[in-house]
């Protein structure tokens, strides 16, 4: 797709899979340069210092500032060993159990403690709690545009999207960064045939757990286009419960208000605060991780 091979200023990629693998460690980085973040997909288990020495050099090199992980209960204990923060999690993420998101901030030389041990990133969450309250209270009168109209996009549409922002000031809807390595794209337009308006999201859908990733075209920046926003998130729900998709989720910057609204509104809860996880106007930004159980899964009926 477009984004995912659009380059920036150094003529890389803006999304692009890294791999290194040695005796001893087999990893994949997903980079993302529009945030410089990448989220770690590990293939062997253990061996932590060793695969934080390789992602610290693998993450110098290519200019990246924040990495992360998603995990099972089991491995997160190594992760935090080798400085990675327990940040939050994603319910039924792996079907029978939830993932468990573990996150690092890359710097050179490395922040250690007077033991030498690597420094986990903490984020505020006391500034979180009074934005995501602000949240709250905006979420009430967010209700769904009526006479709002929802559609799947096929490629080609998708492909007209794209030409018609050539030429014009501004970048095309990033619909396409990825989460994982792989994965179905659903994309979605919802439209207020009052007012000409138009909000996009992407699905990146994994059929092996059930999950998908969710990602808006942009941000709401006024009331009707957060209401348009809840419209458009209620309808990929229900889009999504038909292809058994059990849980989504999304990440936001934590002091876009309106943004967290929309996500109230549409049924989206807080299950993790990502320390400085975006670039947001030009600055590393604390996130939210938002998720929304769309069915049950078999981990619901093991803890039954």
């Amino acid at each position: 797709m477009a984004d995912r091979t659009a380059q920036g200023a150094n003529n890389k990629p803006i999304i692009e899979e890294i791999h290194h693998r040695d005796s001893q460690v087999y990893i994949c980085l997903v980079v993302n340069r529009r945030h410089k973040s990448a989220r770690i997909v590990d293939f062997l288990a253990g061996n932590f210092p060793q695969k934080q020495a390789a992602i610290q050099a693998l993450s110098v090199r290519e200019g990246i500032e924040r990495v992360y992980t998603l995990v099972e209960r089991e491995e997160s204990t190594g992760w935090a060993k080798a400085g990675y923060a327990r940040e939050g999690s994603i319910p039924g993420y792996y079907k029978r159990s939830d993932a468990h998101v573990m996150g690092h901030l890359v710097h050179q030389p490395p922040k250690v403690d007077e033991e030498g041990n690597l420094i986990a990133p903490t984020a505020d969450a006391v500034r979180a709690e009074k934005l995501i309250n602000q949240a709250k209270k905006l979420k009430d009168g967010l209700a769904v545009v009526r006479g709002a109209k929802t559609e799947l996009m096929d490629v080609r549409q998708l492909d007209a999207l794209r030409s018609a922002f050539k030429g014009k000031k501004g970048a095309p809807p990033p619909l396409d960064d990825c989460f994982g390595r792989t994965g179905t794209r659903v994309h979605m337009v919802a439209r207020d045939p009052k007012k000409a308006v138009e909000q996009f999201v992407a699905a990146e859908v994994q059929d092996c757990f059930g999950n998908a990733y969710l990602q808006l075209g942009s941000v709401p920046t006024a009331e009707g286009d957060a209401r348009l926003t809840v419209t458009l998130l209620q309808s990929i729900a229900e889009e999504l419960k038909g292809r058994e998709v059990a849980s989504a989720f999304t990440y936001a910057p934590v002091h876009d208000t309106l943004l967290g609204a929309a996500l109230l509104g549409a049924g989206f809860k807080k299950t993790g605060l990502l320390a400085r996880h975006l670039i947001a106007g030009g600055k590393r930004a604390d996130s939210v991780l938002w998720t929304k159980k769309l069915m049950a899964t078999a981990a619901d009926a093991d803890a039954a």
